[in-house]
C-alpha cells in the first residue's frame, strides 16, 4: 500500500498540483502590473497588519490600538474579537464547517486562490529565488499572503506555538481531523489542548519541533525579499521564538 502512494499517487498528485498553479497562475501574470502598484500603495502607504492565531495570546489585542492597523483572524481566533468586524478572514481547507464564522463578522474571506496560487504566481513572475512555503500550515500561508499584499510590518498574536509536548508525542506526525477519534487519541489528563480555542485541525507541531522551527527560519529569511519585518506580539516567552519581540504595534 505505501509502495502505491509513494509511486503512483504521490507522482500523480505532484503532477495535477503543478497544473494547477500553472492555470490559476495565469491570472496573476496578466495583471501583473496591476498586482504590483496594488502592492506598492500598501507597503509605501504606511499601512501594517496584524495576524492573529487562536493560541492563547490571542485576546492580547484588546491591550494594542488597532486604530491604524488592518487586522486579519485565523480559523477560530476570530471569536476573540466579539463585535469588532476584522478585515480579513483565512481559515484551513480542512477547517470544520459548522464551526465557521458569520458573514458580517470579517469584511473579506481569503479564498485558497489568493493565499495559495496568487502568492506562488506573483513570486515566480518576480523572479524571487525561493518557491513561496504554502500548504503547510496556516500560519505560513497567512505570512506569504501579508507579503504578497505588500503590509511592511507584520504582527502576531495567537501563533505561542508552545504546544503541549505530551500532544505533540501522541500526534507522531498523524494528520487527523475527525473530531471523535481526536477526542479518543487525546483522551485523558496532561493531553488538554494548548490553544484558547482548540478546534479539530492537526497542530503544526504533529511533524515535530525542529521541522517547524525550520519552517519559521526560512520565511523570515523569506519576508526579507519582499521587504517585510515579522513582529511577535505575544507577552509569552515559551514556544518557538523564532520572530523578534514587540512591546507595541508602531
Amino acid at each position: 500500500m505505501l509502495g502505491l502512494k509513494k509511486h503512483i499517487y504521490n507522482p500523480i498528485r505532484d503532477v495535477i498540483k503543478k497544473l494547477k498553479e500553472h492555470l490559476f497562475g495565469i491570472e496573476t501574470f496578466i495583471k501583473l502590473k496591476e498586482y504590483k502598484k496594488s502592492r506598492n500603495e500598501i507597503y509605501t502607504g504606511g499601512k501594517n497588519i496584524l495576524l492573529v492565531g487562536s493560541g492563547k495570546s490571542a485576546l492580547e489585542y484588546k491591550e494594542h490600538n488597532l486604530k491604524n492597523i488592518d487586522v486579519m483572524a485565523v480559523n477560530n481566533s476570530i471569536k476573540a474579537f466579539d463585535d469588532l468586524v476584522v478585515e480579513y478572514y483565512l481559515c484551513a481547507t480542512d477547517f470544520p464547517k459548522h464551526e465557521m464564522p458569520r458573514k458580517n463578522s470579517y469584511k473579506e474571506k481569503i479564498s485558497k486562490y489568493n493565499y495559495r496560487y496568487h502568492t506562488l504566481a506573483f513570486a515566480k513572475y518576480n523572479n524571487l529565488p525561493f518557491r513561496p512555503l504554502v500548504g503547510k500550515t496556516i500560519f505560513l500561508d497567512s505570512l506569504n499572503w501579508a507579503f504578497t499584499k505588500g503590509y511592511k510590518k507584520i504582527y502576531l498574536l495567537g501563533f505561542d506555538h508552545d504546544y503541549n509536548p505530551n500532544r505533540v508525542k501522541k500526534w507522531n506526525g498523524k494528520y487527523e481531523t475527525n473530531k471523535k477519534k481526536l477526542e479518543k487519541i487525546f483522551k485523558g489528563k496532561g493531553f488538554e489542548p494548548d490553544t484558547f480555542y482548540g478546534q479539530g485541525t492537526p497542530d503544526p507541531l504533529r511533524l515535530g519541533k525542529e521541522n517547524l522551527s525550520n519552517l519559521f527560519s526560512l520565511i523570515e529569511a523569506h519576508g526579507k525579499f519582499y521587504g517585510c519585518e515579522i513582529y511577535n506580539l505575544s507577552a509569552s516567552n515559551k514556544g518557538i521564538a523564532n520572530f523578534q519581540k514587540a512591546k507595541k504595534i508602531d
